[in-house]
């Protein structure tokens, strides 16, 4: 029998994930010997504070969403001593669903100057590990392939407003614009900003990575990010087929028709890793996570899934959006080889 049990890493009084919430959670995953499988984190800040935690109980962990490069591997915008300090056991209990920011990074660097035609880009970040993690790797790509970079800073994300940071961006002469970070760091305000002084971005190309990747960004930027394009590691939710789109629909009538957002179908596909890895296992900690990396599934919701020692995805996609019409449109895949 498997019982399923939700926690929020957030508290009302942040608004958002927290930092003490989420060890206190992953203290209550790990001193419960009932608990023998975790999915999760959201953000890749919270996993990097759980997954220490929870290696030394031997407890596996699924995430749906975590793009960090630094929880699994060393790489451009990680920090020294990652992925070991995450493993104080030596041994690895996490795996993620998507592909990593050293991917993405750096597809979105290819894809501003090769296909938006971006000369000059000025790259921000919340300042937080996923956002500053994936806008070092775009800042290293862009290098690379010789797209000027006017500046790097973060964000506050408690200003009021950016008007003085985006006269600054507009006075650089930069054409383009990558926002490393998620939505929810005060991005409506960012881009309402960006647009009414930079301009708009048609004229002054605006990039995010799938932080951003939310139907919730068009209320909140008074449907100012509109022509912007974005990126994430995942599959499109209509462009899933066969059993995951049943899986879908019969979960999109039971919400009331509501918007699915994009890391569900990620969510089901970590929920299905976990179920198989438990069903493989003798019950304990350690052979679920033993069984975790032996993982071989065919035909998850977003496809075939399997992962490598680091708990990383073989192979991988990331998909390139637009902001149109209110809502985030498919434009094409980039295969991560």
């Amino acid at each position: 029998t498997i019982e399923y049990e939700s926690f929020d890493d957030a508290t009302a009084a942040k608004g958002a994930w927290d930092e003490a919430k989420c060890a206190e959670n992953a203290r209550t995953y790990a001193n419960d010997d009932s608990i023998v499988a975790v999915i999760g984190t959201y953000n890749s800040g919270c996993a990097g504070i759980e997954i220490p935690l929870l290696n030394e109980a031997s407890l596996a962990m699924i995430s749906p969403a975590n793009t960090y490069t630094g929880l699994t591997a060393a790489g451009p915008g990680t920090d020294a001593g990652e992925p070991d300090k995450y493993y104080p056991s030596g041994e690895r209990n996490y795996v993620r669903v998507v592909a990593s920011d050293k991917f993405q990074g750096a597809v979105d660097a290819i894809y501003m100057k090769e296909t938006l035609g971006v000369t000059k880009v000025y790259i921000l970040d919340d300042k937080e590990l996923y956002g500053k993690g994936v806008a070092d790797v775009f800042e290293a790509k862009a290098r690379e392939i010789g797209l000027e970079v006017a500046g790097h800073e973060g964000w506050d994300k408690s200003a009021q407003n950016y008007q003085a940071l985006m006269s600054k961006i507009k006075a650089s002469g930069a054409d383009g614009i990558f926002l490393g970070g998620v939505s929810t760091n005060n991005g409506g305000q960012l881009i309402k900003d960006k647009v009414d002084i930079v301009g708009d971005n048609e004229a002054v190309k605006l990039m995010v990575p799938d932080g951003f990747i939310l139907s919730s960004i068009f209320e909140e930027s008074d449907q100012k990010v509109e022509g912007a394009f974005g990126s994430a590691p995942t599959k499109p939710v209509d462009q899933i087929t066969g059993a995951g789109k049943e899986l879908l629909d019969e979960f999109r009538e039971r919400e009331g028709g509501k918007t699915i957002e994009v890391y569900t179908s990620y969510a089901m596909a970590a929920a299905q890793v976990a179920l198989d890895a438990i069903s493989r296992s003798d019950g304990s900690r350690e052979d679920v996570v033993a069984k975790l990396f032996e993982t071989d599934l065919p035909d998850t919701v977003v496809g075939p899934l399997s992962f490598d020692a680091n708990g990383d995805i073989a192979g991988g996609a990331e998909s390139i959006y637009k902001a149109t019409g209110g809502e985030w449109v498919w434009q094409e895949e980039k295969t991560v080889e």
